[in-house]
């Protein structure tokens, strides 16, 4: 017995007629006849009592119609499933991310594909960028989003979306009053400073302000981006941080541009370049026209 013999049989015993059966399934009567006949042959057993008037059901169909009816049904779920697995709309998704990318687009980004895919089991791992690109090339992550392109040569990146630099300072801070500060003004401060071990960006960060003209002395030393406003507001100095950092932060802190030529924040999407999950392919898919739209719209 074939599925196609088995759709037939369904169709026949629905309708109680070969020839409505026929033309729902766009096919003449005599051809339809022939399969439901080997259909009982192989089964050698009758499933319908054919009369001049309409075609009714032996014992042994109704049980053939309820059984066929649910075969189709888990025919039809792993022909959807199968679809949906090869779609990338099924299966898991382990994301690394700092908070600071958190505050930025990285939420929302997160609520957007979980509309699109809510059958993939997202988890979300908070993690320094050092340990990311450790959970990456050990297979415990699938994606990360780092500020920067990493230097191994087993991941490949794409550009998320970009972000500038900024100086976080108390509201209360002369240089406050200034709509744009040039980072060599910042030579005599104090500076809440990320952890130069921690991520390529930290070490970005004071490699620019080394070519600014100083080294940056350094009060507060922090692995996240996101512990810096409380230091800040509590008087620790001043500090070079992603412009993300300004959502949701206190009215204490105030955030201003670097000008001249700010330093970047930019976010990269990171993944395996052997990478074979289609959960992530379309998770990086659907995440760079996301954040085109939302550039675009912006």
């Amino acid at each position: 017995m074939d599925l196609r013999q088995l759709r037939y049989f369904i169709a026949v015993a629905e309708e109680r007629s070969f020839t409505l059966a026929a033309r729902r399934l766009n096919l003449s009567q005599p051809p339809l006849s022939q399969h439901i006949q080997a259909l009982e042959a192989e089964l050698g057993t009758q499933l319908l009592y054919r009369t001049s008037r309409r075609v009714e059901l032996t014992q042994a169909g109704e049980a053939m119609l309820v059984r066929g009816r649910a075969i189709l049904q888990q025919v039809k779920a792993a022909e959807d499933e199968a679809r949906s697995i090869g779609a990338g709309l099924i299966g898991t998704l382990d994301v690394g991310a700092t908070g600071s990318i958190l505050r930025g687009r990285l939420a929302e980004l997160l609520a957007a594909y979980r509309k699109v895919a809510p059958r993939v089991r997202m988890t979300l791992h908070e993690q320094a960028p050092a340990l990311q690109i450790a959970a990456l090339l050990s297979r415990t992550t699938n994606i990360c989003l780092i500020r920067g392109i990493p230097a191994e040569r087993d991941l490949t990146s794409k550009l998320a979306w970009r972000e500038e630099v900024v100086i976080a300072m108390p509201r209360t801070h002369q240089l406050a009053r200034r709509k744009r500060i040039a980072l060599g003004e910042l030579a005599s401060e104090d500076h809440v400073v990320l952890d130069p071990d921690s991520s390529d960006f930290a070490r970005y960060v004071q490699t620019c302000c080394v070519d600014a003209g100083f080294l940056p002395k350094v009060s507060q030393q922090v692995v996240d981006a996101q512990s810096i406003p409380s230091l800040i507001a509590a008087g620790f100095g001043v500090a070079l941080v992603p412009q993300s950092i300004a959502r949701f932060t206190t009215t204490d802190i105030v955030f201003r541009p670097i000008r001249p030529s700010p330093p970047t924040a930019d976010v990269f999407l990171v993944f395996r370049a052997d990478e074979t999950s289609m959960v992530v392919h379309n998770f990086i898919k659907l995440a760079l026209r996301y954040l085109n739209h939302r550039k675009g719209a912006g």
